[in-house]
């Protein structure tokens, strides 16, 4: 069997485990830290413009913290043809090339979990008369340990946006200032900066997240649903911290969705990184799960 050229994979997983990690700044822009001391009266407050508008922008946007839903299980289809064919630069490979045929052998469960811990279910199809060989075994082992991560990153930088929580519920602990375009909102949480872009209607236009192991700028974008903006993509520029610009990576995702139970599930994942890879997921036979009452 001819060995899978790996560097691809890696390299993407670098840049999408970097994306996941703006998902620990959500925690910046709502702090819980209270002034009032015990046993005192909280005193009555006047309407702070700021908090009335995030209420109206809250508003706008698809919630699946509102709606219910906890979690989903699909089946999971990974595109490992054009995966290959990323990862060979242009060089030819065939459909029924062995290592696309037995990765396509491997039946593969998502269970994606808003609140985190999502996992897959990685079954490989056996048989004793045809023990697999060590290129083979090694194979199977990285691309399960690649997909798992990769969906892993997914959820971790997916959830935000479709959760509600990318739109703070008030403006304590943020910097928020009108602009001639909309709003800009910023907070800090100990190493960790965000910044937020609003347009005039409210649209989340950038999400900027600056770490001590990298800068990410996103773009989100939305479609229009009749329980609000649901997030459909993402276009974001990765830089790890003091590499120079030249060394940023650009990542793009699309996502479409279908209607399970009620509930927006994604039905097609595109995750591709400029100049490094593209990995797809088709997710079918869904079932949503929703939040215990």
């Amino acid at each position: 069997m001819h060995k899978l050229p790996l560097a691809t994979p890696v390299r993407l997983l670098g840049a999408i485990l970097a994306v996941c990690l703006t998902a620990t700044a959500q925690q910046a822009k709502n702090p819980s830290a209270s002034s009032i001391a015990p046993g005192q009266s909280k005193p009555a407050a006047s309407p702070n413009p700021n908090d009335e508008m995030l209420a109206r922008a809250g508003k706008l946007y698809y919630s699946s913290a509102k709606t219910g839903l906890d979690s989903f299980d699909c089946a999971l289809h990974p595109d490992w043809h054009t995966l290959f064919v990323s990862a060979s630069k242009g060089s030819a490979v065939a459909e029924d090339d062995p290592r696309i045929v037995l990765l396509k052998s491997v039946s593969l469960t998502m269970h994606g979990k808003l609140k985190g811990g999502s996992t897959i279910d990685w079954n490989p199809a056996t048989n004793a008369d045809k023990p697999l060989d060590q290129d083979s075994t090694t194979l199977l082992n990285n691309m399960h340990t690649a997909t798992e991560q990769t969906l892993q990153g997914f959820m971790q930088f997916w959830t935000p946006f479709v959760d509600g929580s990318a739109v703070p519920n008030n403006s304590a602990g943020m910097e928020i200032t009108k602009t001639e375009s909309g709003y800009s909102m910023h907070a800090d949480m100990r190493d960790t900066k965000v910044t937020e872009q609003m347009d005039n209607q409210l649209t989340l236009t950038h999400f900027d997240v600056v770490m001590s192991q990298a800068t990410v700028h996103f773009e989100p974008s939305y479609g229009p649903t009749d329980k609000g903006l649901l997030v459909n993509g993402f276009l974001a520029h990765i830089l790890a911290a003091g590499a120079p610009p030249e060394q940023g990576q650009e990542m793009h995702v699309a996502i479409e969705y279908q209607d399970i139970q009620g509930f927006p599930i994604p039905a097609q994942l595109n995750m591709s990184v400029v100049g490094t890879g593209i990995f797809n997921f088709a997710l079918d036979g869904c079932t949503a799960n929703a939040q215990p009452k």
